[in-house]
């Protein structure tokens, strides 16, 4: 049951008991208890959603399609459990503890991607009138050097970073900050 579905209830039943407590000329202890239950249950806080890789959501869509009605959450762990081998990439994230605990929350009280974080390749020494110069990947996956550019392909994730030739590993990265 969500928070605001809680209140409600505890609203009508405040609401339906609020007559009784105006005959009575002063408020009955019922009434004035579930006053009281009102006010501390806005109080309270919704769980947060887990912020998760993009990789773990993936695994919780995959194991939430084997099944038809109403998803399971212990079926999904369970599917989980089952699907896992060490040849996964991800395999040492699922038997790391505080992970665990993360996908659970994940499960019971939904989640949010991480963002993946994004790079720059600085160009040392190549700063123009235009500015620092960046490598900047053209629509046929050619590398060329421009100024940063907004409507160019210049942010990278670590794994697209891999894929570039070694010597682009050589040189220095930019974390790209959050907008």
């Amino acid at each position: 049951m969500t928070k605001d579905k809680y209140v409600k209830i505890l609203q009508k039943e405040e609401d339906d008991n609020a007559q009784e407590a105006e005959d009575n000329g002063y408020g009955s202890g019922y009434y004035d208890g579930l006053d009281y239950a009102v006010y501390l249950a806005e109080k309270l806080d919704e769980p947060k959603k887990a912020v998760i890789p993009q990789f773990v959501a993936d695994w919780i869509e995959k194991a939430k399609a084997y099944y038809v009605d109403e998803v399971d959450p212990l079926g999904i762990i369970y599917w989980m459990g089952d699907y896992f081998s060490s040849t996964d990439p991800h395999y040492e994230w699922i038997y790391d503890i505080d992970n665990q605990k993360l996908l659970l929350n994940a499960i019971a009280n939904g989640y949010e991607v991480e963002k993946e974080k994004k790079y720059r390749v600085k160009l040392p020494g190549l700063i123009g009138s235009n500015g620092q110069q960046y490598i900047s990947k053209s629509m046929d996956d050619k590398l060329f050097a421009c100024a940063y550019r907004d409507y160019l392909e210049q942010e990278f994730t670590k794994e697209e970073l891999e894929k570039f030739p070694n010597w682009v590993q050589q040189l220095e990265f930019e974390e790209v900050e959050d907008e």
